[in-house]
């Protein structure tokens, strides 16, 4: 079954699962200055909290929290404003035209199926059509507010000092690159996934409680690499390059950070971990004492 994981990985990772032994938190250090990193996960249902262990513990022993982007702006309906104008087809276009007969046919057919607006969405472009059907069906099923908000939200509370790695600007433009892809591959990769949406996300769930980025990587990454290559590195591979100097410039402090990004950003040969193992860092998993 094809699957274009891009999409979840830009959605989320979502489920209900017990911690396992690990966790999804590294501890980064260059001599004796230190950083965590932790991979979030973007929607999830209430009864996936408490976070495992490490989480709240790297944020007490932090003096910052660094988030991909500013979450304050992107939170701010300006920004999803600018996004859809973004995302929108040029005059004279339509979804419809956009896609070949087989794809528009199952998408109107799983659109009136899931009772899903699709007329709507007719002056958009399928990779936006195909993330705002990911975020609805994820609130049907009662997914909320992720990681990133959580502790967003608690990291002011406590007065911690708030970093990000990417400008909300750059992060659009991430967003955007999306339409790039094959539109029907767009839409019809979404569907499978929808089609399947609670037992992938509680695989991908399991293995990120596990702190399995291994696993996780031959769930979603592997199968974007393969599939739609360009996008891969993209939102991912050029992404995490971009990060590395602001990271880097972290580890040259002597304050503590505690960096939250996407848990693909930390799976695969391309990721921020072994970025940061290339240069010589040393990087090992948190383990409480």
């Amino acid at each position: 079954m094809t699957r274009l994981k891009g999409l979840l990985a830009a959605g989320a990772l979502c489920a209900s699962f017990t911690a396992q032994a690990e966790s999804y938190v590294w501890q980064v250090s260059d001599g004796d200055n230190q950083l965590f990193i932790g991979g979030t996960i973007h929607m999830l249902k209430p009864s996936d909290y408490p976070l495992p262990a490490e989480y709240p513990a790297a944020m007490a022993a932090a003096e910052q929290v660094v988030f991909e982007t500013d979450m304050d702006a992107v939170q701010d309906p300006a920004f999803s404003m600018q996004l859809q104008q973004a995302m929108m087809l040029a005059p004279g276009k339509t979804l419809e035209g956009e896609l070949d007969s087989k794809t528009w046919a199952r998408l109107s057919a799983y659109s009136a199926a899931r009772q899903l607006p699709l007329a709507p969405m007719g002056a958009f472009k399928p990779a936006f059509v195909a993330l705002a059907f990911t975020m609805l069906e994820m609130q049907k099923l009662g997914f909320g507010d992720g990681i990133d908000q959580r502790y967003f939200a608690e990291a002011k509370a406590q007065g911690k000092t708030l970093g990000e790695l990417e400008t909300p600007e750059e992060q659009l433009g991430f967003m955007v690159a999306m339409t790039e892809v094959d539109p029907n591959l767009f839409i019809n990769s979404t569907l499978d996934d929808l089609e399947q949406m609670a037992e992938l996300f509680d695989k991908m769930v399991a293995e990120w409680r596990a702190g399995d980025a291994d696993d996780l990587f031959q769930l979603m990454g592997k199968p974007m690499l393969d599939e739609a290559p360009e996008l891969y590195h993209l939102i991912l591979t050029e992404r995490n390059k971009n990060w590395l100097p602001h990271l880097k410039q972290m580890l040259a402090t002597p304050e503590t950070e505690f960096v939250l990004v996407g848990a693909l950003h930390l799976a695969g040969p391309d990721s921020v971990l072994a970025m940061l193992k290339k240069e010589g860092l040393s990087v090992s998993k948190y383990k409480l004492p």
